[in-house]
């Protein structure tokens, strides 16, 4: 089955947004055993969409379109889809019900422009929007789908997900495929593959890819026709993958570190304090993202500057003076304190040289230094990260919460 995806918008084409829609959408077909054969970037022109729309009936099975579906006047792609059709819009009282609700429930009164919302091509199919206002469409023509989703990214994946995926599974019967995801950290891809790269040899069958990000590597399996269902031989590279990197996975699941690390804290009845300098927060910002967090995350400080530490933390003026605010000690002074002033079982810190400036010979841009004190321990890890800001501040909340997960579960550090 080769699938189409269109996506519209003057943004898309000007450069003031990345189109990570197009990315998002190829990237979830693939993993269903759909691929996408064609991508189109049109913007806001009717004419322009038709061409669009016309071409791709013409060489796809399905279509896949996003944006254009707001309340202005440059949202055409409704509009467009009609008159290509030939069917009126109507208004529909029950998208217009959920669209009032949405503003209502915010305490916002609701624009008299999003009642064009509410206009629905009579012969399509509507997809129910969760997070968002509007409604995705569903066309058939001569036995082909186009579906119509927004373009707000977090609107078009939740409704890619769980509408336009489920269907299409059931239109396409030979695209039953398995797909697996092993999350690791702290490892690098070319080390990944030199571990495992003889045993790969094995798994022929299989497609695997090594998916690099800031944060570490994902290993993306997928598993087609007799092999989807040879569990035995599949249950044989998890054991050779787990012998290999077993200490670097976090996870064979979907989910973020701070997922996996706040349900081990939950399982284990375990609560942990955060102390933060170079990254700012983000650790604390990571663990608040799951929902539940308030059952084991006591709270954090930001301590930037030395004073803070000192008055914050009780590091002490000495260590500071002696040894730096970027090193060992000081690393684990600031965990013990977060420990202190929270009451929790675990504290955790960071501090180092997150750059461009600030750096000495002796201590460069990307040195790190985690703390952490739990149980009867408290120690210190160094990292030498890059030389770019923003990615040393994400790697050293990684580690940080890596290094906690490692130390619940007994792992060599």
């Amino acid at each position: 089955m080769l699938a189409e995806i269109i996506s519209i918008g003057n943004e898309l084409l000007n450069g003031s947004t990345v189109n990570t829609n197009a990315a998002f959408i190829a990237q979830r077909l693939h993993e269903c055993g759909m691929e996408t054969g064609w991508m189109q970037t049109v913007g806001d022109k009717p004419d322009a969409i038709k061409k669009a729309i016309g071409l791709a009936i013409k060489r796809a099975d399905n279509i896949i379109m996003t944006g254009g579906l707001g309340p202005t006047h440059d949202d055409v792609t409704k509009t467009t889809l009609a008159r290509y059709f030939y069917v009126d819009l109507e208004f529909n009282e029950t998208v217009y019900k959920r669209i009032k609700d949405r503003f209502d429930k915010r305490g916002i009164p609701m624009p008299e422009e999003n009642r064009v919302q509410a206009m629905i091509p009579c012969t399509a199919d509507l997809m129910l929007n969760t997070v968002g206002s509007a409604p995705g469409l569903i066309f058939r023509s001569k036995k082909k789908l186009i579906f119509v989703m927004p373009g707000v990214p977090h609107e078009m994946r939740e409704m890619l997900n769980k509408s336009v995926i489920p269907i299409l599974m059931q239109e396409c019967v030979d695209c039953q495929i398995s797909v697996h995801i092993f999350r690791t950290t702290g490892i690098a891809e070319s080390v990944i593959y030199q571990k495992i790269k003889k045993d790969l040899q094995q798994f022929s069958e299989y497609e695997v890819a090594f998916l690099p990000k800031v944060t570490g590597v994902d290993l993306r399996i997928i598993r087609r026709g007799t092999e989807n269902k040879n569990s035995e031989k599949f249950e044989k590279f998890k054991n050779i993958l787990y012998n290999a990197i077993g200490n670097y996975i976090y996870t064979s699941e979907n989910l973020p570190l701070e997922a996996v690390l706040g349900k081990l804290l939950e399982n284990n009845k375990l609560k942990i304090g955060v102390a933060e300098s170079l990254t700012g927060g983000l650790v604390q910002d990571r663990l608040t993202n799951i929902p539940g967090s308030s059952t084991y995350f006591m709270g954090g400080i930001v301590s930037y500057s030395n004073e803070a530490k000192v008055k914050l933390l009780s590091v002490k003026r000495d260590t500071l003076a002696k040894n730096g605010a970027v090193s060992e000690e000081v690393a684990k002074e600031m965990a013990m304190g977060v420990r202190s002033v929270f009451h929790s079982d675990i504290g955790v810190s960071t501090t180092g040289i997150a750059g461009p400036t600030g750096a000495t010979p002796q201590k460069p841009v990307g040195l790190v230094y985690i703390g952490l004190s739990y149980g009867s321990q408290t120690i210190a890890q160094k990292y030498q990260f890059a030389d770019n800001r923003e990615v040393n501040k994400m790697r050293s909340a990684q580690a940080a919460l890596e290094l906690v997960r490692k130390s619940i579960l007994g792992l060599d550090i």
